[in-house]
């Protein structure tokens, strides 16, 4: 079984965020809306004794902050279901990783990688004797389609849908790699072999990357991709063990 040394970190804070600003949001709503109320009829009353369109103006205006922040509440529902999509496909990407890799297999899950003023975040890192092998984990349904080199791909959630435009893991993912390949040359650290891998969680969904040179897998896929890959050189356990302290102290 590979060892995890790293847990999913970004996107459980991503949702506890989340979770802790929709309850102050929900706790200001009720306040908003009885002073909303509140405010409103006292304005009108005023506005017609005085004519002064003050105190209403005041009640409008907190009327605004309450509508304003039950559409922040419903934004933050959605990126919740998101998050929490992401955070299950990464979490079971790693279950299927560490059972049926073995234990000279490394796994660092959620790893901050930083050269210069650039970082990358990668899903898994899975560091072993063959290599290095960056993953990019995708939880997403429906029919996935693009070239290597957009920007963005394509995702039809149903049959006869509108697509949807998602940003280009594969072009991600290289990015990564090359920020990472760049922090171990400027480390000292001698590792050319750094190979991308993307995974597609749902057994569901197809995708159609006819010019990918890069490995566009399902979970099991990228088990056997890692396993049986032949890098440039066989790395020693020493070399494997200076590399993963580094990349410890470094995330």
């Amino acid at each position: 079984m590979a060892r995890i040394l790293t847990e999913e970190s970004s996107l459980t804070r991503r949702r506890t965020s989340l979770e802790k600003e929709t309850r102050v949001l929900q706790r200001l709503l009720r306040v908003e809306a009885g002073l909303a109320l509140l405010l409103t009829l006292a304005g009108a009353g005023v506005w017609i004794w005085k004519g002064t369109g003050t105190v209403l103006g005041l009640g409008l205006a907190m009327g605004v902050f309450y509508v304003a922040h039950r559409l922040r509440i419903q934004q933050n529902s959605r990126e919740e279901k998101i998050v929490q999509a992401g955070l299950r496909g990464e979490v079971e990407v790693t279950r299927q990783l560490a059972e049926s890799l073995d234990n000279e297999h490394y796994i660092l899950n959620d790893l901050l990688i930083k050269h210069g003023r650039k970082t990358a975040q990668i899903d898994h890192l899975i560091v072993s004797p063959r290599g290095l092998f960056a993953i990019e984990t995708k939880n997403w349904r429906g029919h996935i389609a693009g070239h290597e080199d957009e920007a963005r791909w394509t995702q039809t959630k149903e049959p006869g849908m509108a697509p949807l435009k998602v940003f280009n893991p594969i072009r991600q993912t290289k990015r990564h790699v090359d920020l990472l390949r760049q922090a171990l040359l400027g480390a000292g650290i001698d590792w050319p072999d750094i190979f991308s891998v993307v995974v597609f969680l749902s057994p569901k969904t197809t995708f159609d990357v006819p010019d990918a040179t890069i490995p566009v897998l399902r979970p099991q896929e990228a088990v056997r991709f890692i396993a049986e890959h032949e890098g440039g050189r066989a790395y020693t356990e020493a070399e494997v063990s200076a590399l993963v302290n580094w990349l410890m102290r470094s995330k």
